[in-house]
């Protein structure tokens, strides 16, 4: 029975969140929720010198953005409006992040750049989308775990749900990865702002919240298989309902609905937290992720830019979500040959890196993806007792997860209310059909967290007669390539 408190969470209210979530069954494996304050509303920038006086006494604030510039709805230029409001009260240092093609990406070294500028600052303030937001996480914990400086966010759009959590989306070697970062101690989410957005960043983020459908149950998967841990209901329980109604208000997000812009904030917000609460990003990213991660790996060699995230991961939402109506509806426990379902290293090694060598001419992204995938197949080989225990009692594993997953022609109907993108050829920097199948044949690959796509990998049903499959149903919903 999911608590009826759970299903109306305000993100606002940090202390009730945490209250609710303390008087959970097995509350010990949620972690506390390390914010501050987060102020959703109208003008809420105007309070941005009160945010940073509750965090320090100290007088010099390094304000942190990109190059692009922002405008509210009454067209005033937000970083220029941000920057005189902090000094009125504080010295203040702003500092750009730029790179030479133009498109800021979260790399080590951009953090290292960040960190630079932190000698005699006493509070960091980032304003800008997920990038900065990541950037500005990772810089201020990686410089000082224990202590880390003051952080406010002052968010510019609705793009992503990484706002309100405690980890990072890094490039290391041209490979993603989700790294343990920091909570921004102090969010703003001023409606004027993020409501000027272009509207195709706000349906991103509603497009990030399509992996509710999908994420959690890929969580749940690797749970019962010994594959992860510390499952929780709590943290999707908080954000389904929420994101169902958004979903039904599709068509008046695509209109820029004033309420639906703040429905799609608050549950934006509360999805994060969620990924806080489980300290891991599986509440919220699962295998959808995974293939819109390597395409993003792929724009290098592509000589593109990187796609809006939300919608790029909406797309491959859809592919999940036939994927898990696959599952649900026509896997069959019992035609699977346990004994063939345990690839050795020596099997999976070539294989992975035949996958990303042609991403550089170092090898690197090809190596940091098998170490961190061979982690995972040596727990997939110390499970099998686990694994059999599934196959046994799939049945009631279905009833479990049923209602957690949406059909994909659902999802797909809905998108298409919202004027989100449903083709990886329309997003704003088009991915071609061939790297989009090579995202969707080898996402599984990537990393050491375990999907629905490596299960139907190691039993033998994952191959790219099955990914064309998917590619067809997708088409048929006017979806997919």
């Amino acid at each position: 029975m999911i608590d009826e408190r759970l299903i109306r969470a305000d993100a606002t209210k940090l202390d009730e969140l945490h209250e609710i979530m303390q008087e959970q069954p097995h509350a010990e494996l949620l972690c506390d929720i390390g914010m501050k304050e987060i102020n959703i509303g109208h003008k809420a920038v105007e309070k941005i010198c009160d945010a940073v006086k509750a965090l320090t006494p100290g007088k010099k604030v390094l304000m942190v953005s990109g190059p692009v510039a922002i405008v509210d709805t009454e067209g005033r230029k937000i970083k220029e409006r941000i920057k005189a409001l902090l000094e009125q009260e504080y010295e203040v240092e702003w500092f750009v992040v730029t790179e030479p093609d133009g498109i800021v990406h979260c790399t080590p070294e951009n953090a290292a750049r960040i960190q630079e500028h932190f000698p005699g600052v006493d509070c960091v303030v980032g304003i800008g989308g997920g990038t900065i937001c990541d950037l500005c996480k990772y810089a201020t914990y990686t410089a000082n775990h224990e202590n880390p400086l003051p952080l406010v966010i002052v968010q510019t759009a609705l793009s992503v749900n990484a706002f309100s959590d405690n980890s990072s989306v890094m490039l290391f070697s041209g490979v993603k990865r989700t790294v343990h970062s920091r909570y921004p101690a102090i969010l703003i989410i001023d409606l004027d702002i993020v409501g000027a957005a272009p509207p195709e960043m706000n349906v991103s983020g509603y497009g990030d919240l399509i992996a509710t459908w999908t994420a959690p149950v890929d969580w749940y998967l690797g749970n019962v298989l010994g594959m992860g841990k510390n499952f929780h209901t709590a943290p999707s329980d908080m954000i389904r309902t929420q994101c169902e109604e958004l979903l039904e208000n599709s068509s008046k997000l695509a209109a820029g609905d004033p309420k639906v812009i703040g429905d799609l904030a608050n549950v934006l917000t509360l999805s994060g937290l969620s990924m806080g609460l489980a300290d891991e990003s599986s509440p919220a990213s699962g295998s959808e992720h995974v293939m819109s991660h390597l395409i993003d790996m792929a724009s290098k060699v592509r000589h593109t830019g990187i796609c809006y995230h939300g919608t790029q991961v909406a797309v491959s939402g859809i592919n999940s979500c036939i994927i898990w109506d696959y599952l649900l509806n026509e896997f069959d426990p019992k035609a699977v040959d346990l004994d063939k379902c345990y690839p050795t290293a020596e099997e999976m090694e070539p294989k992975v890196k035949a996958a990303f060598d042609w991403l550089d001419d170092t090898h690197a992204a090809a190596n940091e993806c098998w170490s961190d995938y061979q982690k995972k197949l040596a727990k997939w080989h110390a499970n099998k007792e686990k694994f059999k225990a599934f196959l046994d009692n799939f049945d009631e594993f279905k009833a479990t997860v049923a209602p957690w997953v949406k059909k994909p022609e659902y999802i797909a109907d809905c998108m298409h209310k919202a004027n989100a993108p449903c083709r990886y050829s329309v997003l704003n920097f088009p991915v071609d059909a061939k790297t989009a199948t090579w995202a969707m044949n080898n996402c599984h690959l990537m990393r050491n967290r375990f999907s629905v796509i490596d299960l139907l990998f190691y039993t033998g049903v994952w191959n790219e007669d099955f990914v064309q499959k998917i590619i067809d149903r997708a088409d048929s919903m006017d979806a997919g390539l």
